[in-house]
């Protein structure tokens, strides 16, 4: 290893090692785990992410990274009901894609222009519902990228002081 190697390292495990960093960071073990603020282990199983925390036994299931990533920064700042929130919303929009998907799939194969209208607007009804709960989670994802950006400039500052 060359000097400058070494120096990169030494920064990194510093960096590793410095509680400000680790309650700022997401870091990505391979393509399918993640540690999220030194505490909470993020892996994608099949189309899912299950979330492990080192508070709980429990394991929880999320449909994307994003809102795996958003229930930890609520949980870390003790958003509890916010967190069940985002839990339900998270499994009533996977819920929702699934519905979507079986009423597209058995509109594809009707033949009654009749029944089609019937599946075209259940198909309709479920996207809206999609929207709004999309629209809600939106919120709270955009609320923890604010508190991390503001936690990430503060910390930002101290180490230029």
């Amino acid at each position: 290893m060359n000097k400058k190697e070494a120096k990169v390292e030494k920064f990194i495990k510093k960096q590793l090692n410095n509680t400000n960093t680790m309650n700022l960071s997401l870091l990505p073990i391979d393509d399918n785990n993640y540690i999220l603020f030194g505490k909470y282990a993020i892996t994608k199983e099949n189309s899912f992410y299950l979330l492990h925390d080192d508070y709980t036994d429990r394991k929880r299931t999320f449909s994307h990274l994003k809102t795996a990533v958003t229930w930890c920064v609520f949980n870390e700042k003790r958003k509890i009901s916010e967190c069940k929130l985002i839990e339900q919303i998270d499994f009533k929009l996977s819920s929702l894609e699934i519905d979507i998907a079986q009423k597209t799939k058995v509109l594809n194969s009707l033949k009654d222009e009749a029944y089609k209208f019937v599946y075209i607007s259940k198909i309709e009804e479920d996207n809206i519902k999609k929207k709004i709960l999309l629209k809600q989670l939106n919120k709270f994802i955009n609320m923890s990228k604010d508190w991390q950006t503001k936690k990430f400039n503060d910390a930002k500052s101290k180490d230029k002081r």
